[in-house]
């Protein structure tokens, strides 16, 4: 970090959920509490697993629950806890988090903010959409005026945010993962026989919270056409959300029945993955998934729709198979390849572990970001 000068940092986050932003918050923290020139705090606003994992990491943690104060109350909490630390970098992980970074800024003299947007708004209809656009207009103006650096974590989200920020504030740091901590607790085998299902079957899934944007409906239509051909198939949509009944009742309502397993939360979500045969993204938009990267980092053969951050990280034809979204049809073909022979299973494993290895580490991620915290701290 240049003269061995100790760097202040604190990440904030909300660690009511345990996705995308949350995994990749804990990823980063866990690597960044392991630099001896880096004196990481992690603020969280509620206690669950990624407050859980942190302190299991090492890091230094203290939760404000949220469910016990009022926003105003929140941030003279979140100011006991910072004032006299000497935070030099302050770096935000969603909007909440976004505006009480600015609001105690001057009040605990934090040199910088920095904060990561993960994705772009999901699809929402009616009264939802509105206050949704207005908490993101909100965001942008708190953001422009208070912010010296906007993480984007794939290459579209940054081209949509150079909309939005000056193009000094703006860096694109792309999501990584820690390979080394990608160990499955449970075979292959364990795992169908803990869901029954039969040892012959090849299996096909996804992992993810049950929510619109990730399209679950159209993986639902595609499995419909793919059992016409293939008798040996199980579903597994591993995550939980809002849409849960409403897609199994769909399930049901196209004669999948039996064949799609809603496995809902699971703690060993690794385990999970690793016994797929085929791993399926229908994402109407994604930054860059978390779940893809462990995927591929666990040499499954992927399919997954072409959209957002997941174009930046399949190479079509060579570590994964990509088709436009929205189109249960052409989901379906795409998988037809890989369910029919082993072999290009294994090469395009292969090859997606060779692609993760090579670009989407924590290593990268970890640097790249480090140097953009001795950046800013250089100005002073």
């Amino acid at each position: 970090m240049g003269e061995n000068r100790t760097i202040n940092i604190c990440q904030l986050a909300s660690g009511d959920l345990w996705a995308g932003a949350e995994v990749q918050m804990y990823t980063l923290s866990s690597s960044l509490s392991r630099i001896p020139e880096v004196k990481l705090l992690a603020v969280v606003l509620n206690e669950g697993r990624l407050s859980e994992r942190l302190r299991q990491s090492g890091v230094e943690v203290i939760v404000i629950d949220e469910t016990k104060h009022s926003f105003v109350s929140l941030r003279n909490e979140l100011i006991k806890v910072l004032n006299g630390r000497n935070i030099d970098i302050l770096h935000s992980h969603r909007y909440k988090e976004n505006l009480l970074a600015a609001w105690v800024r001057r009040k605990c003299q934090i040199k910088y903010l920095v904060q990561t947007v993960h994705g772009i708004e999901e699809r929402r209809t009616g009264i939802i959409k509105l206050k949704s656009r207005l908490t993101t207009l909100i965001n942008i103006y708190n953001s422009q005026r208070h912010f010296d650096r906007v993480i984007a974590v794939s290459s579209e989200i940054k081209k949509r945010l150079e909309n939005q920020y000056r193009s000094d504030q703006i860096v694109m740091i792309h999501n990584c993962i820690e390979v080394s901590n990608l160990a499955p607790i449970k075979s292959p085998s364990l795992v169908k026989a803990e869901l029954k299902i039969d040892a012959g079957n090849l299996i096909v899934g996804t992992v993810g919270r049950l929510v619109p944007v990730k399209g679950y409906e159209i993986f639902l239509q595609m499995a419909k056409i793919l059992v016409t051909n293939h008798r040996n198939l199980t579903f597994l949509l591993v995550g939980d959300g809002p849409l849960k009944r409403e897609l199994e009742k769909m399930a049901g309502d196209i004669g999948l029945g039996g064949r799609v397993l809603f496995t809902g939360f699971r703690e060993d979500v690794l385990s999970m993955v690793n016994c797929l045969d085929l791993f399926v993204m229908s994402s109407y938009h994604e930054g860059i998934p978390m779940a893809l990267l462990e995927a591929m980092a666990l040499k499954k053969a992927v399919v997954s729709t072409a959209v957002g951050g997941i174009m930046e990280v399949i190479e079509n034809g060579i570590s994964g198979l990509l088709v436009k979204s929205g189109d249960p049809q052409l989901l379906a073909e795409a998988c037809e390849s890989p369910l029919d022979s082993a072999e290009f299973r294994q090469r395009l494993g292969c090859a997606a572990a060779t692609r993760i290895n090579r670009e989407f580490s924590i290593d990268n991620q970890l640097r790249e970001t480090l140097i953009m915290y001795q950046e800013l701290i250089e100005k002073d």
